[in-house]
């Protein structure tokens, strides 16, 4: 007799949030630049991935090195989200976003992050 292993009915994204957005440029009265400042563009729940070997390649044909690879849903905000220069923020670490890539049925992404440092704020 078959033993019918059940398949979980959902998705659990239980291992923390991340927050994407991006950063803006601050300037003073006469138009100096002064820094940056990250304007939030929404908080996902993720669940951490294990990066694979073609991961890895495409992150250093890049240019860059992948530190972190996190599986979120897909919101239907996301679509009108601009994918350029985006960052993440994950337990006051920022990460810039290698890319984002998601699955055929567009139900989840996957975040490909690359570690910048300690936030600053």
């Amino acid at each position: 007799m078959r033993r019918n292993i059940q398949r979980p009915i959902h998705q659990v994204f239980n291992d923390g949030f991340l927050y994407y957005g991006h950063d803006e440029t601050q300037r003073n009265s006469t138009g100096k630049r002064i820094g940056d400042k990250f304007i939030q563009n929404g908080m996902l729940a993720y669940q951490l991935m294990d990066g694979r070997e073609e991961d890895y390649e495409m992150a250093n044909t890049q240019g860059n090195s992948l530190d972190l690879k996190v599986k979120t849903p897909f919101p239907p905000s996301f679509y009108n989200v601009p994918k350029t220069n985006l960052k993440v923020y994950i337990e006051d670490i920022e990460y810039h976003v290698i890319t984002v890539d998601f699955d055929r049925g567009r139900r989840f992404l996957f975040f490909y992050l690359q570690e910048v440092g300690v936030a600053d704020e």
